[in-house]
């Protein structure tokens, strides 16, 4: 790795040139993106990938096309069969693809690369054929295959990047975090570019049971509205709501200073002007307001701003009793005032919540609502008394929008808010 380059100034900026995304509204970030914006549902039922002998649920957001045993699959990792792995390279060379055909030193650009579970379906894929087959080894791939940190590594691989590597797992966050410590590589003179985000699949029943018997899914039963409809399963915000769903997907972005945007003639989709991270050091599952609270304002304070600047705020918003009591709690008393004025969306009523990828999606989300002038819905939204706040119900809505947060938190309490602003070559 090079090591002649100097830290950034404070001043410098850092701007996202590259987006992508697979998810279970499309296969790539324009389509997913038109999914979300026109009010669509991805979640749907699906015995086949959750058959009731095995899973406590059967509804969950699966991406489709994409991955092993699909016309779609990458023949490159035909050997690596984890999903993640799938998803997030696809996803990476989608944010990568303004950089063809331009010339940049390889050695300088970063993979931040994360997973909150990594190739967990291929360990339980190659347990049950072990426990078939009455004996104890296990396939020569399970282990390169589980292991989070292989996304970069077949990131690099396949395009030909070679500086610094990190796999950051921070549960429901480490999407977002990804991004904040690509930044913080940018800053610290450690890479030019950095291609940083998340993917997810883990969708096993050790997992999906587990979250079910915490009580954390939705466990929809007759007589609720989404038993017909699955894809109201999710409802953020909501009176009804009743715990997430479970989904899988990745999201890649492309970030660099905006000196080295300029010098390559790339097109810049949105400024990175805060961001910060911190702990609950409270519960190993429950979020904790006043920590939540004080990320929030850090990445405030970190991009210059006060309240009343930010339009728009992408919530973690997961559909839970709990969360989105706290979330709401959170922004009353960050925004004071301002957060009734605040618009707010959360896109796992579409997405369901895809864990480690959740938060990456979210801010690629907000990128594009900045660029586009258009906040996406809160679908299945219906008013909760105690949950007063203007959460973009059913419908997108056009406005300017000069800046906007996109924040997520995990299991462990840990927690990150990102800040982007709409670019304007100033």
């Amino acid at each position: 790795m090079s090591s002649d380059r100097s830290p950034l100034s404070p001043d410098s900026r850092i701007v996202v040139v590259g987006v992508g995304a697979v998810t279970c509204l499309g296969t790539d970030w324009q389509t997913t993106w038109e999914g979300l914006a026109s009010g669509r549902g991805g979640l749907r039922r699906d015995t086949e990938r959750l058959p009731g002998d095995k899973f406590l649920v059967d509804i969950g957001g699966f991406v489709n096309g994409v991955g092993p045993g699909t016309p779609g699959e990458d023949a490159r990792l035909a050997k690596l069969e984890a999903r993640f792995l799938h998803y997030g390279l696809k996803a990476a060379e989608e944010a990568w693809k303004p950089m063809a055909g331009r010339v940049f030193d390889r050695d300088r650009v970063a993979v931040v690369a994360a997973s909150a579970f990594g190739g967990v379906d291929v360990l339980d894929q190659e347990r049950v054929k072990a426990e078939s087959r009455g004996r104890l080894n296990l396939g020569p791939y399970t282990v390169p295959t589980l292991l989070i940190n292989q996304l970069g590594g077949q990131i690099s691989q396949h395009l030909e990047l070679y500086g610094p590597g990190f796999a950051p797992s921070n549960a429901c966050a480490s999407g977002g975090h990804a991004i904040v410590m690509g930044a913080l590589l940018l800053r610290g003179g450690m890479a030019d570019f950095v291609l940083c985000g998340a993917a997810e699949s883990a969708f096993v029943p050790s997992i999906v049971n587990a979250f079910a018997t915490m009580k954390a899914l939705a466990t929809i039963k007759p007589g609720d509205r989404a038993f017909e409809a699955p894809e109201q399963a999710s409802r953020p915000f909501s009176a009804d709501r009743c715990g997430f769903v479970m989904s899988e997907a990745a999201g890649m972005l492309a970030l660099t200073t905006l000196e080295q945007a300029r010098n390559l003639g790339l097109e810049v989709l949105a400024e990175l002007t805060g961001m910060a991270v911190n702990s609950d050091g409270f519960h190993m599952a429950a979020p904790h307001g006043p920590r939540i609270e004080t990320c929030l304002n850090l990445a405030l304070k970190n991009s210059g701003l006060t309240p009343e600047k930010i339009d728009h705020y992408n919530a973690h918003g997961t559909s839970t009793s709990v969360n989105d009591k706290t979330e709401t709690g959170v922004l009353r008393r960050v925004f004071g005032e301002h957060a009734g004025g605040l618009a707010i969306c959360s896109i796992k009523g579409a997405l369901g919540h895809s864990l480690g990828a959740a938060s990456a999606v979210e801010a690629i989300t907000t990128v594009e609502s900045l660029r586009r002038g258009q906040i996406v819905p809160t679908i299945n939204y219906v008013p909760d008394p105690e949950l007063d706040l203007d959460y973009v119900p059913d419908r997108s809505r056009s406005m300017d929008i000069r800046y906007a947060m996109s924040a997520s938190f995990g299991f462990g309490g840990t927690n990150n808010a990102l800040v982007f602003r709409r670019w304007i070559d100033d």
